[in-house]
């Protein structure tokens, strides 16, 4: 769950869970400020995480179930640990389209994006996929998204401090800034001819997916260079959103690894 008093698209969130709180003392792209534990945890637990902190001069602070509440909001799921974490791979559109410029120019790039995609959990494991496979980035609308919660780093499982995070007021607006940097639009669509495994990148490539249910927004559908399908047998209406980025961004890469010079 977002920090209280911070506003959307803010770098700095709460992360709750035992695991996730580990990620990000371990990560270099994740900035923790103070670690908070539930006094009833085990001992052994609580100095384990004590003695980490104090090596990475992080601030730690025992409380108790009711204050704890009040930072996660989720008691269900917090584990009675959380973090307080600035994200250090969070970006506007325009620090990416900067970074296609000079020598880089000549190096492809992939980005993913969602499109009406709103449960956490999704959102999370399409974080895995993004990062797993190497991706530039993820673009992250201000508008029509839910922004980065305890959910979603619990579904990242740690993956989310080192995504490439793409901040944009709204998705058209994003993919049409890409555009105009000379990226190809592609969008999955079920009744698209063109296979995403037969079908090389451009050079310069976002995806778009969009909800089970709904399928690509008008205003997105209408900025497609592209339209591209992932076959299925008959019967088969759709995958769910995270399975299907996943096969995007490997299909992606796949081909992304032919564009470079084989090592010698």
């Amino acid at each position: 769950m977002t920090k209280p008093g911070l506003r959307r698209g803010t770098n700095e969130i709460v992360v709750f869970g035992r695991h996730p709180v580990e990620a990000a003392l371990a990560s270099d792209w994740a900035e923790v400020a103070r670690v908070e534990v539930v006094r009833s945890r085990p001992a052994p637990e609580r100095d384990a995480l004590r003695k980490r902190c104090s090596a990475r001069g992080v601030v730690y602070e025992e409380l108790s179930r009711t204050a704890m509440d009040a930072v996660t909001g989720a008691p269900r799921h917090d584990q009675g640990v959380a973090a307080r974490v600035r994200l250090l791979r969070v970006m506007e559109i325009e620090a990416l389209i900067d970074a296609t410029k000079g020598r880089a120019a000549r190096q492809p790039m992939r980005v993913l994006a969602l499109d009406g995609v709103t449960n956490s959990q999704n959102v999370g494991m399409v974080v895995r996929s993004v990062v797993a496979a190497g991706f530039d980035g993820l673009l992250w609308p201000m508008v029509g998204a839910p922004w980065i919660n305890g959910l979603v780093v619990r579904a990242a499982v740690g993956s989310i401090f080192e995504c490439p995070i793409v901040c944009c007021e709204s998705l058209a607006t994003g993919l049409g800034r890409l555009q105009g940097a000379g990226f190809e639009v592609a969008g999955l669509e079920a009744g698209a001819e063109a296979s995403i495994f037969e079908t090389p990148p451009p050079h310069r490539a976002a995806y778009v997916l969009g909800s089970e249910s709904q399928g690509l927004s008008a205003d997105v559908a209408a900025l497609l260079d592209r339209r591209l399908s992932i076959p299925m047998a008959a019967g088969v209406e759709s995958l769910n959103v995270a399975v299907a980025a996943g096969l995007v961004c490997y299909a992606a890469r796949g081909a992304l690894r032919a564009d470079r010079p084989a090592p010698r």
